[in-house]
C-alpha cells in the first residue's frame, strides 16, 4: 500500500482494500461464489469481480458521462480493459478480504462503458440453481464502439501434479457497432425468461434501443451466437437523439423493457411493438437525466430507477402513477445494485440495495415494505442504512461481495478519475 493510500486509509475508516487501476475506472460487477475446481482438498470460494476500463488517451480522459465528447474523438484513440480479479473466502473476517493481483487482463477493441453477468435460473430447477452456458459464467460488457461482446469465464488447471489453476476470460461472441451507431452506453441481460433463449438489451448515445438474441446449440463445446433481432429509436431531447444512459429488462413481464435517458424520462416498452412506449414518467417527476434502472431479482413487477436529480426511486410496474418510494443518495446515481441474496428469493433483504452516487460516493438503502408481503408495499421514505466516501472521484461502479453471511459481506466500488477501486464495510 502506498503512502497516499495510507493516508486516505487513515482519513476514511471502513475500507478493507484499495487498488489502483491503469485507466479510468468505469464498472465494477461481482458474480456468486464460485469453488476452485482444481481436484484438491481446497474447495474454497472465490468471488469473480470485474473492473471495466475506458480512456480516451493518457494526457485528457473523458467522462463516460459526455458521449458527445467521447463519440468525437477517434476510435484508434480510446482503449479499454476487463480487469478480472477473484476475491477468496476469508478464513476469519471480512477485514481479509482482499483484490489481489489481477488474475486476467483482457485489453478491448475499445472503452468498456459497462458490464454485466448472466444470472439466470432455469425455470425447472430450485431457486438457489443458477444456469450456466456450457457450466461456465457470462460476462457482457458494452463499448465506446458500440459493440458488445460476451466472454466466459474458464478456471484452468495449469498443473496436474500441483493442482495449480489459473482464470482466464475467453471470447464468446460479439455485435460490431456500425458507424452510425454511437457509444454502446449500458446493457443487461434477461434473467427472467422461462424458455431456452436468452436475450440482452443495449442502449445507445444517439438515442436508440435493442434486444440482442443469445442462442446456443446442443454441442456443449460450441460457443453462444449473438444476434441483434430488435432496435427502436427511443429518446429525443429537443428533437435531437437523446443519450440513453440505462435499460432493463422487467421481472414478471417477458416482453417489457424500461429505459431512461438524459431527456429526464423514464419509458417502459413492449419491445412486440416500439412504435410507441407504454408508458413514460417524464421531467414532472424526475429532475434530470434518469441514469440507472435495475428490477428486482424476485419481486414480479418492482424496479428501482437513479436519476442525475441524486435520488433513487421504487416503482411497481402496475401502480405507475408514482413511485412507491422516493430516498435522496447525495449524488447523481449510476448505478444500482439489489443484494445478493435477493436471488435465491428467500431473503430478509428484499429491500437492500446498492448505490454508486457519483460525486457522493456510495451508498447502502433499504425500503422496509420490500420486506413483508407484495400486497402490503406502502408509499414511505427509505432509509439510507450506510454511506462510503473515500472515493476522490466519481464514483460510477459498485457491486456486493458476499460468502453467503453477513460476517463474510462487503462493498466494493470504483470511481473514474483517480483509477481507485475499494473494499469497504458495507454494514
Amino acid at each position: 500500500m502506498s503512502t497516499e493510500e495510507e493516508g486516505v486509509r487513515e482519513k476514511y475508516c471502513g475500507w478493507f482494500d484499495v487498488l489502483t487501476t491503469p485507466l479510468n475506472a468505469c464498472s465494477l460487477e461481482t458474480y456468486f461464489p464460485l469453488l476452485r475446481d482444481d481436484g484438491s482438498d481446497n474447495q474454497s470460494a472465490h468471488i469473480p469481480l470485474i473492473v471495466g476500463c475506458y480512456q480516451l488517451n493518457e494526457s485528457s480522459p473523458v467522462d463516460p458521462e459526455d458521449a458527445d465528447a467521447a463519440s468525437s474523438s477517434a476510435a484508434s484513440s480510446r482503449c479499454g480493459e476487463l480487469r478480472l480479479h477473484m476475491i477468496p473466502t476469508p478464513s476469519t473476517s471480512k477485514t481479509e478480504m482482499q483484490f489481489g493481483d489481477a488474475a486476467c487482463v483482457l485489453q478491448m477493441e475499445s472503452g468498456v462503458l459497462d458490464g454485466k453477468w448472466k444470472r439466470r435460473r432455469k425455470s425447472n430447477q430450485s431457486e438457489d440453481a443458477i444456469e450456466y452456458a456450457n457450466g461456465t459464467p457470462l460476462f457482457a460488457s458494452a463499448c465506446a464502439s458500440g459493440s458488445i461482446h460476451i466472454h466466459g469465464l474458464q478456471n484452468n488447471i495449469n498443473d496436474s501434479n500441483t493442482n495449480t489453476t489459473s482464470w482466464s476470460l475467453n471470447h464468446f461472441a460479439s455485435t460490431y457497432g456500425q458507424n452510425d451507431t454511437g457509444l454502446c452506453l449500458a446493457l443487461a441481460w434477461n434473467d427472467y425468461l422461462n424458455n431456452n433463449g436468452d436475450q440482452i438489451v443495449s442502449s445507445y448515445s444517439k438515442g436508440e434501443v435493442a434486444i440482442h438474441q443469445v442462442s446456443y446449440s446442443g454441442d456443449t463445446n460450441e460457443v453462444p451466437k449473438l444476434e441483434e433481432t430488435h432496435r427502436w429509436n427511443a429518446h429525443t431531447l429537443f428533437g435531437c437523439p437523446s443519450e440513453v444512459w440505462t435499460c432493463s429488462f422487467l421481472r414478471g413481464a417477458e416482453s417489457v423493457v424500461l429505459s431512461g435517458a438524459d431527456d429526464c424520462s423514464m419509458k417502459v416498452w413492449d419491445i412486440r411493438q416500439t412504435q410507441r412506449p407504454v408508458h413514460k414518467v417524464g421531467d414532472a417527476e424526475f429532475e434530470a437525466g434518469v441514469t440507472a434502472i435495475s428490477s428486482h431479482p424476485s419481486l414480479d413487477g418492482i424496479f428501482a430507477v437513479g436519476s442525475y436529480d441524486e435520488h433513487v426511486r421504487l416503482y411497481d410496474y402496475r401502480k405507475m402513477n408514482e413511485p412507491l418510494s422516493k430516498v435522496s443518495v447525495g449524488g447523481g446515481v449510476w448505478r444500482i445494485k439489489w443484494h445478493p441474496s435477493t436471488w435465491s428469493g428467500k431473503s430478509s433483504c428484499h429491500g437492500k440495495l446498492l448505490v454508486a452516487a457519483m460525486h457522493g460516493g456510495c451508498r447502502v438503502v433499504n425500503f422496509p415494505s420490500l420486506n413483508g408481503d407484495v400486497e402490503e408495499y406502502t408509499i414511505e421514505e427509505a432509509d439510507v442504512i450506510s454511506e462510503f466516501t473515500a472515493h476522490e472521484s466519481m464514483a460510477y461502479g459498485a457491486d456486493w461481495i458476499s460468502f453467503g453471511t453477513s460476517e463474510l459481506e462487503a462493498a466494493a466500488s470504483c470511481s473514474f478519475y483517480d483509477r481507485k477501486a475499494f473494499i469497504w464495510d458495507s454494514s
